[in-house]
């Protein structure tokens, strides 16, 4: 059943309710922020695995996006009423081309107010798996502006708590220029995962040493998250990046070590979150340089998890071909105690 934390206003999901892991993990299968400011939720990597963890219709990204739009569609289903898609970061390996186009599209279809930012990977961690996604939910209608500028492109999302925005463009110039065109405030920016080959505008770009690498032509993409209001920029105990603004915070590690689980635990001693204790962690994502099999991202995961809060984020880990300046990367949405918020 869904669990409600009444001190700190968020609801969390537990994992297991369609689908498992093949090994114990301690993250929730979405974490929502309610109350004053809240209505925004974000879920784990969505994937096509069964309640034994075993990949369902290998090697069809296809058909596996259809396994994944019925179990984002059940997360929807277990938030609280009036929660919509508003974006979806789906990680994949299809093949360029037709493969790729029709299996945005069986998302598009199911999840049609929803953002389709793809990413492509390398390669995942369970043979035959082709495809990963990440529900941003909000409490409300997503109202959603699209500007382009020769080959770039940027979609706001307005309505949640924050402003969702992806970004896709061939070079750091016309990503800097569409920005500013949608009247974007750097101010304002929470958070920012990049994905390119070149480097993105550093106004942009709060960790640099997190972005993913992209093959050579592959040009610019980006999530990006932005406050209402100005952002302050901190750094934890640990020496991580913080930022935040009004009820939400940021938090990004990295670690260039070549033993991934080494590379998490030093992450997770930069991420200092037990000297947090007034942020709930929301969601958490990893980037890591690592192989085609389960063993790099179990290494890395046992050590992220056993440092979880609990009841844990929703968390996210995909192997990537690398990272511009690490082995691996976390980065962490996160929500301030509200003890007014209803339950």
């Amino acid at each position: 059943m869904p669990l409600t934390d009444q001190t700190s206003g968020v609801l969390h999901l537990p994992m297991g309710l369609m689908w498992s892991m093949p090994v114990p993990v301690a993250c929730s299968l979405a974490v929502a922020a309610l109350g004053q400011g809240g209505g925004l939720a974000a879920s784990c990597g969505q994937c096509p695995l069964d309640t034994e963890g075993r990949v369902l219709d290998p090697d069809d990204p296809v058909a596996q996006a259809r396994r994944v739009a019925v179990s984002t569609a059940g997360v929807l289903a277990h938030l609280p009423p009036g929660h919509q898609a508003a974006l979806l970061v789906v990680y994949h390996s299809a093949d360029a081309g037709a493969q790729t186009a029709a299996m945005l599209a069986v998302l598009g279809d199911a999840f049609p107010s929803a953002v389709l930012a793809p990413v492509r990977l390398p390669h995942f961690y369970y043979p035959g798996m082709r495809i990963e996604v990440d529900l941003y939910a909000i409490a409300g209608t997503p109202r959603v502006t699209v500007l382009r500028r020769v080959d770039a492109e940027v979609s706001v999302i307005d309505g949640g708590a924050l402003r969702l925005v992806h970004l896709a463009a061939p070079d750091a110039a016309l990503a800097q220029t569409v920005l500013s065109a949608a009247g974007l405030d750097a101010r304002h920016l929470l958070s920012a995962q990049w994905f390119g080959n070149t480097a993105p505008p550093d106004l942009w770009t709060p960790d640099p040493a997190a972005r993913v690498l992209l093959p050579q032509g592959s040009g610019l993409s980006a999530v990006l998250t932005f406050a209402p209001g100005p952002v302050s920029a901190h750094r934890t105990e640990g020496g991580a990046i913080l930022r935040s603004a009004g009820r939400f915070a940021w938090l990004s590690a990295t670690a260039a070590l070549a033993d991934l689980a080494n590379a998490a635990e030093v992450a997770m001693d930069a991420l200092a979150l037990s000297s947090l204790p007034a942020l709930t962690m929301l969601k958490a994502t990893t980037h890591y340089a690592g192989g085609p099999g389960p063993d790099d991202l179990h290494g890395n995961l046992a050590v992220r998890h056993a440092r979880f809060p609990r009841p844990g984020p929703a968390s996210t880990g995909v192997p990537v071909a690398g990272l511009s300046a690490a082995t691996l990367a976390i980065d962490m949405l996160a929500c301030l105690t509200d003890r007014a918020a209803p339950s």
